[in-house]
């Protein structure tokens, strides 16, 4: 009995493998979420298409576990990750920390499904881990998202969980093993076998990839000193500068609009706050200016055309929650565009 109880507890290997695994998951996640980002520019969405890379978030949990092989340590890895996440910039705020939790929580329930390393178990548990984050995110922020679409999501996350979660845990764990850079209890009497690295180097070289296109972009677009309260207006215009909607002295306007979009809605209700249009005409812009680019502290970016905002009466920022949201009421919801950051002219 006193031996079981030792085998379920961490000992000092396991919490400086959670910690490193946490780290390192951490970091890359929060590239990996710009990476997601991107790949909504891509498909023309402000949401969803992202889901393809949202197994990579599953990975490190789900290698502690396979590696420790102990109950808890997918969910205390989760955890630690989350926490990561969110102080090095994730695009999710602290709500990863939650998300990262619940999926750790489902990897220890679903690798406890058996006591042997089983490949089918891995990406189960991936996959169902990984899709936990659309309901998650679906039920602290969108609203009347059509069920086809939050079932497509769903369907992406549990892919990508079996594939970059499951699968990619499962043959980096094997890398290891056979590295001998890594060797369970369970395996300490067995064999080692020699690492193929040529068969699983074309899978190691698609993920270093993505995660370097990820870092890049992040660096890129993540700015740690800016004020969330603030815009900058640059481009083509003679005065560049940033703007705080808490320090403004813009003359405020109230509208009474309702955000209908393709993947959520708002109720009507009233915003109030400075026009997009004296904005940006308090910087000068250039004769000839044809384009105006409003630009969130994800990335994410909506187009609008010079003289639209010019005759837009009903165009303009409000302060919600601490952070800058443009208000489009006369467009479609992917307009509304959350945690502004900058307004490029050209």
């Amino acid at each position: 009995m006193a031996k079981s109880s030792t085998r379920s507890r961490f000992d000092l290997r396991d919490l400086v493998l959670i910690a490193l695994l946490s780290a390192v998951g951490g970091v890359l996640s929060t590239y990996v979420g710009y990476l997601g980002n991107l790949i909504n520019r891509l498909f023309g969405v402000p949401f969803g298409a992202g889901q393809l890379i949202a197994g990579v978030h599953v990975l490190w949990p789900l290698l502690a576990r396979v590696i420790i092989r102990k109950f808890g340590s997918g969910t205390m890895t989760g955890l630690i990750k989350g926490l990561v996440e969110f102080l090095s910039g994730g695009t999710h705020g602290i709500v990863i920390v939650l998300v990262s939790v619940i999926e750790g929580l489902f990897i220890d329930v679903g690798m406890s499904m058996t006591s042997r390393r089983s490949l089918g178990v891995m990406m189960l548990s991936g996959a169902v881990a990984s899709a936990t984050n659309v309901f998650i995110f679906q039920a602290i922020y969108f609203a009347n998202i059509p069920l086809s679409l939050l079932s497509g999501m769903a369907g992406l996350a549990l892919v990508s969980g079996a594939f970059f979660g499951g699968y990619l845990a499962w043959d980096l764990h094997d890398l290891l093993r056979k590295s001998h850079l890594i060797r369970s209890v369970a395996e300490s009497g067995t064999k080692q076998q020699r690492a193929n690295w040529w068969r699983r180097g074309a899978t190691l070289l698609v993920v270093v990839i993505g995660l370097v296109g990820a870092a890049m972009y992040y660096l890129t677009v993540y700015d740690p000193f800016a004020t969330p309260d603030a815009v900058s207006i640059e481009g083509s215009v003679a005065s560049p500068y940033s703007y705080s909607l808490t320090e403004g002295d813009a003359a405020a306007v109230t509208i009474h609009a309702e955000l209908i979009g393709s993947t959520m809605t708002l109720p009507a209700q009233d915003y109030t706050g400075p026009l997009l249009r004296q904005i940006i005409e308090r910087a000068e812009p250039d004769a000839g200016v044809s384009s105006v680019h409003v630009i969130a502290a994800d990335g994410y970016e909506i187009e609008f055309s010079w003289d639209a905002v010019q005759a837009d009466g009903e165009l303009l920022l409000t302060l919600e929650n601490g952070t800058i949201r443009l208000v489009a009421a006369a467009y479609d919801g992917s307009h509304w565009v959350q945690q502004v950051r900058r307004i490029v002219v050209h």
